[in-house]
């Protein structure tokens, strides 16, 4: 019986993404580049080359999983090569003994479902729709399981093999994306300019890049349309050298103003700036709050971040007060110069009944020494919350200013807003900040026949931006600054006690 040879036309992108491994990949594409083709093609290649492979593919949805993965992978995928198929279960078995599990993200328990999973590679399909969780998952289940071996047998030298000494195959983790938004966990682990990019880059993650121009199958009408939709939709989902959106954006972060936590810059920070906090609440959505110091010189450090959802106020005390603990001695916290928070926690909410008006406040829940523990209780200033002046405020400190030195490196042309971004070692430095800075973008009211957005003067409320709202209340108070230290010249020739020894 004759072997059915398909010939393949691959764009460079394709081939490169397919031959890439067997570290996490990532094909970042425009529309119709061929994207699902190559995941799959990924996919049968592995299956093939070591049989008995237990492989997964992924979705956030069913109907996308079936629309698009399922539909690729049975036409590329002979029928002559499956021994059976439980489409309850979404399981493929091929008669080389190796398994395809199509799974889905859409139910409760499909998370645990794919905890359970002993794999050798896995495959994810717009991973942008996916969590963060549901990825690290799929990384940690890709090299557990042990029942596949090698086409041709394995060589003298193979370097892979579990602690037994056994030989198996590489550890294949890959993906395919649109532009993600800068936002989005993706983007803060495989762009280049990503705020987790060092630690990512350290575990093998890498990029291949793929233009909708890149396929030739396409027709130059579709191409043509393509164009036509506008500068951002083609650097995004055309060439796809956008992460995400830049027309419509609030702010300009620039790398100037993101720096690293080194024992210098803390240690400066603690014992000759003014130290502050700010605080922003919220019920269901999350409580954000920061840490900020100022120096002398109009410079603004924000150096430390917290909050979450579905917290007690007790809660999130309890969490400040620890966090605060590294900027004081003995255990304690030190005395914040201000300790702002939304105007809003004010209003007095709380303790309505039948024959009276509301007489307790959010504010007075964090002042509250009766049933929470004294020693965590915070009494916070309001804030100013005029949604103009603040984004405007902000905007002009992190804009560089010719005449200002950089707070570092003494050079010309700095802002006057800095983070301390997050690291391993540093692990409550800002990263959600620095993220919401980056989404904040105006309100699309409408697109121009050329393609051109069109944006409000209001900011888009569905992006998220709790943190962001501390920088808010935290710039528009006009930050106290520090006192310049002053420093005594030496008489010529004198001699101090401390040069002495």
């Amino acid at each position: 019986m004759g072997v059915s040879v398909r010939k393949v036309d691959l764009w460079e992108s394709q081939k490169k993404f397919i031959a890439a491994g067997p570290q996490p990949t990532l094909f970042l594409g425009g529309v119709g580049c061929g994207k699902s083709v190559a995941l799959i093609l990924k996919t049968l290649y592995i299956a093939d080359q070591w049989p008995g492979s237990r492989i997964a593919l992924v979705r956030q949805r069913f109907s996308q999983l079936k629309r698009t993965v399922a539909a690729t992978l049975f036409q590329w995928l002979p029928a002559n090569q499956i021994a059976k198929q439980n489409a309850n279960e979404g399981r493929l078995m091929l008669k080389n003994g190796s398994e395809i599990i199509l799974l889905h993200l859409d139910k409760a328990e499909s998370l645990n479902n794919l905890k359970s999973l002993e794999l050798t590679a896995a495959g994810a399909d717009q991973i942008e729709d996916i969590n963060a969780e549901a990825w690290d998952t799929l990384y940690e289940r890709v090299g557990r399981w042990s029942g596949a071996t090698m086409r041709g047998g394995w060589p003298r030298d193979w370097p892979y093999k579990n602690r037994l000494g056994q030989n198996i195959p590489p550890r294949f983790l890959y993906a395919t994306a649109y532009s993600p938004g800068y936002g989005h966990f993706v983007t803060e682990r495989f762009w280049e300019f990503g705020g987790e990019r060092a630690r990512y880059r350290d575990q093998g993650y890498i990029v291949v890049v793929g233009s909708t121009r890149d396929n030739l199958a396409l027709s130059d009408e579709y191409i043509k349309d393509r164009l036509a939709m506008g500068d951002e939709y083609v650097r995004r989902y055309v060439d796809a050298v956008d992460w995400g959106a830049s027309e419509g954006a609030i702010f300009d972060l620039t790398p100037r103003s993101i720096l690293e936590p080194t024992a210098g810059l803390l240690f400066k920070i603690k014992n000759t700036m003014r130290l502050h906090r700010v605080y922003d609440h919220g019920e269901a959505v999350p409580s954000a709050y920061l840490w900020y110091a100022t120096d002398s010189e109009g410079n603004v450090f924000f150096h430390r971040e917290g909050g979450g959802a579905n917290m007690l106020v007790s809660e999130h005390r309890s969490a400040i007060y620890e966090l605060s603990k590294e900027d004081g001695i003995n255990g304690e916290p030190t005395k914040y110069y201000s300790n702002l928070a939304d105007p809003a926690i004010f209003a007095k909410t709380r303790g309505r009944s039948i024959n009276s008006a509301p007489t307790w406040s959010v504010a007075d829940e964090w002042r509250d020494q009766k049933i929470m523990d004294p020693k965590t209780a915070i009494y916070f200033r309001p804030a100013n919350n005029d949604e103009a002046m603040t984004i405007n405020r902000v905007r002009e400190y992190l804009k560089p200013d010719p005449t200002h030195r950089h707070p570092l490196t003494g050079k010309l042309g700095s802002p006057r807003l800095f983070f301390i971004k997050k690291t391993d070692d540093y692990p409550h430095g800002c990263h959600e900040v620095i993220v919401d800075i980056r989404a904040a973008r105006r309100r699309e009211v409408g697109v121009m026949p050329n393609g051109t957005k069109l944006y409000s003067d209001e900011r888009d409320d569905q992006v998220r931006d709790h943190w962001l709202d501390c920088v808010r209340y935290a710039i528009g108070m006009r930050p106290a600054l520090a006192r310049q230290i002053h420093v005594e010249e030496d008489e010529p020739n004198a001699i101090k006690i401390h040069d002495y020894f």
